[in-house]
């Protein structure tokens, strides 16, 4: 399941090496509720992310929370969606931005260098 966005939790995952998908989203964003249904959603999709150990933490912008919009800021975003990945790859550690619009293939995708857990 979903975390809540923190970003101290984040800081401390990302510390330890292990891969993480932020969802910055909001229950009003038709975009992030499709990438939600298609992606996120998707069976192989979650496999991957239970096979790999990604940690998924999500933070919800509906009623444009303080904190979420300083971590858009961070990534010269004014709104969602935006999904960040942290530790996906053993060789490049700064964190990646996805499209906006995401599908089942890239999600999978972006996770398929890490060994599995």
């Amino acid at each position: 399941g979903w975390r809540p966005y923190q970003d101290a939790a984040l800081q401390s995952l990302v510390a330890e090496g292990k891969p993480v998908l932020v969802n910055f989203t909001a229950a009003w964003c038709l975009t992030c509720l499709v990438n939600e249904r298609n992606a996120f959603a998707d069976p192989a999709v979650e496999e991957v992310f239970r096979r790999k150990g990604v940690v998924l933490m999500k933070g919800d912008w509906t009623n444009r929370e303080p904190a979420i919009t300083q971590a858009l800021a961070r990534f010269g975003r004014a709104g969602v969606p935006l999904y960040v990945v942290y530790n996906a790859d053993p060789v490049h550690l700064e964190p990646r931005v996805l499209p906006q619009l995401l599908s089942a293939d890239l999600v999978r995708n972006t996770f398929a260098k890490l060994p599995d857990r």
